[in-house]
Formats: C-alpha cells, structure tokens, sequence
C-alpha cells in the first residue's frame, strides 16, 4: 500500500503534457449540476472503473445526453476550460494540446473564431496550450466552404484534427484542406487507427501529411505501417482508459503501447474525454502501471515523450525533462 501511494504521489507530481483531450469531453461536472440540477442529475454510468461501451454509438449518445444541452455558447466553452486546468495545474502538466468539434458549428450555430477565442481567453498564462478543431470525415453537411476558411483565418485556431468514427479511405475535401491548413501555418494531427485498421494510419501520413496520429493502436498490426510512422517521425498520442472502455483492446494488460514504443514510434499517455471516461492524466499513468506493470523509468519516459514531441522551444523541452529525471531520481531512492 505504500509503495503504491509513493507512486501515486510520484506520478501526480511528474511533470508532464497532454496532446489528446477533447474539450466537449471535459465537461464540468460540478458545474453543470449547479447549472440544471435536474438535468443533470446523474452522473456518465461510464464513470465506473468496470464499465465498457458495447459500440462506439453508445459513447456518442452519452455526448448527445450530457455534452450537447451544456455547451451552447462560447462562455461554456471557457468555463470547461477553467475547470479542466485546475484539475491539470494539480496534476502538474505544463502544456497541452486540445481540441474542439467541428461539428458543433452545426449544433450551436456559434463560428470558429467565437468558440476559439472564448478557449484560449480562458488558457491560465502559465501553461502553454495548443488548439486543434476537429473536423469529421464527411465534412461540414452545408457551408462547407465558409467554415474551412474561417478556420484557416483564425488565428486561436493553432491546427486541425481528423474526429469522428474512423471512414477510409479519404475523402478527397480532407486531402486538399489539410495541404491548405499546412500552407496556413497550421499543425496537423489525425484520429486513425483506434477504430479501424493500420492502413488507416498509412493514409493519414501519406495522403495527410500527418505525423501526430491520434491513438494508432492498430497499427502494431502492420509491422510495414510501424515502419512507415519511425520513418516519417511520427508519434502516437494514446489513450489507455479510454481504448479499454471502448474495448478497442480488451484489457489493459493486452494493450500493445510497449509493443509501439519498442517499435521506435514515441508514445504520450493522455485523456481523451474525461468527462466521459472518468479519469484524470495521472489515473491513466497508473492504469499502465497497473494494467501493463509499467515501471517508474517507463512511466517517466512516457512523461519525457509528451515534452519532446510538443510545441515547445527547446529550451523548455529540456528543463521539463531535467525535472522529470530529477523526480524519477527522488522517488527511487526512496522507494528503495
């Protein structure tokens, strides 16, 4: 019990960054039931440690139940933000990266620019912060035009993302806006591979120009797609709980994360929807602990992949991982 308390107070006090959360799926919770208590009167079943989604539909009804009726305007949007940084200055995390749905344009009838301006007024000033849209494979159903060039012209916007249930091959607007958002200055990134198979995350890097895939867990199936991400440089932002609940890998001791890693490929460990999932960063650094008898010095190269594949100067990346060495040095002494 000691041990594991050393630990637990080790990885809540490791710096660190996250690179796949999706601000819808953080909602306040505490907030929303103050807001409309009987709306919100209980919380995600999917809170509980057990608890598995049986399709993917099933986790995008929980979204149209909690997420759609609280985020409605710009100033929601900042107070998930707000929150969501409390609980992450805790957790000692220094940078993150972000996103928005594209999809919620539609629902809201807000634009880009509003919903992103109201995200990044809301960012604490010491923690630096990235911000991606997430647009789904199908596209915007109308207007489609006037919404991608008010996301290349916002300049909160620091990026893209590719969200939604996984459709390959790609639809040709996809490839064409992401050579135009490059062109634009923005970052680019891709859920692939979490939902459907590795040949997926072979698009995303060929016909994308991708190198920040979103999850990739699939493929460790295709020795050739692992290949092709270390080639390309590509890193693979993973989320364990969420992979597990959505039983896109059967248990956490089955999950292939050292199989990726030992690939070459530089793995970070992140969130997903907390809302939803009902963890913070720390629960899914002790989850790989746990599930995949993770130890310290591989939890802390998990942590040192966050900041070297971030957005950072360089300077930044290495006082990061000068601390991460430095903590990792203090708690193995004194597990000993």
């Amino acid at each position: 019990m000691k041990r594991q308390s050393q630990l637990s107070a080790f990885l809540q006090s490791l710096p660190k960054a996250e690179h796949h959360l999706h601000i819808e799926g953080a909602c306040p919770w505490e907030i929303m039931t103050q807001s409309d208590p009987q709306q919100f009167d209980t919380p995600p079943p999917s809170w509980c440690k057990d608890y598995r989604f049986k399709t993917f539909d099933d986790f995008e009804q929980l979204i149209f139940k909690y997420v759609v009726p609280w985020m409605t305007n710009p100033e929601r949007y900042a107070q998930t933000v707000e929150e969501l940084f409390k609980v992450r200055r805790a957790e000692n995390t220094r940078y993150m990266e972000f996103s928005f749905a594209g999809i919620a344009l539609e629902f809201t009838g807000l634009s880009a620019r509003e919903i992103a301006k109201a995200i990044k007024a809301a960012v604490p000033e010491d923690i630096e912060a990235r911000l991606y849209i997430g647009l789904h494979h199908g596209g915007f159903s109308k207007n489609q035009d006037r919404y991608l060039s008010e996301i290349l012209d916002t300049p909160e916007i620091d990026g893209i993302d590719l969200h939604g249930p996984e459709e390959f091959p790609l639809h040709d607007w996809s490839k064409e806006f992401w050579k135009a958002a490059k062109s634009a200055g923005k970052a680019l990134k891709a859920h692939a591979g979490e939902l459907s198979g590795p040949s997926s995350v072979r698009e995303a890097i060929e016909d994308l120009g991708v190198t920040k895939i979103q999850h990739g867990i699939n493929a460790v199936k295709d020795p050739g797609v692992l290949d092709l991400a270390v080639q390309s440089g590509a890193s693979f932002d993973i989320c364990p709980i969420s992979n597990v609940k959505l039983q896109n890998v059967s248990k956490m001791s089955a999950h292939p994360l050292f199989e990726i890693e030992a690939a070459g490929v530089p793995c970070t460990l992140n969130t997903d929807d907390p809302f939803i999932f009902g963890n913070t960063l720390t629960d899914d650094y002790l989850a790989v602990a746990q599930g995949l008898n993770a130890t310290p010095e591989q939890l802390a190269q998990f942590a040192r992949n966050s900041f070297t594949t971030a957005d950072l100067p360089e300077h930044a990346k290495k006082e990061a991982i000068a601390e991460i060495d430095t903590r990792l040095q203090t708690h193995l002494e004194c597990s000993r």
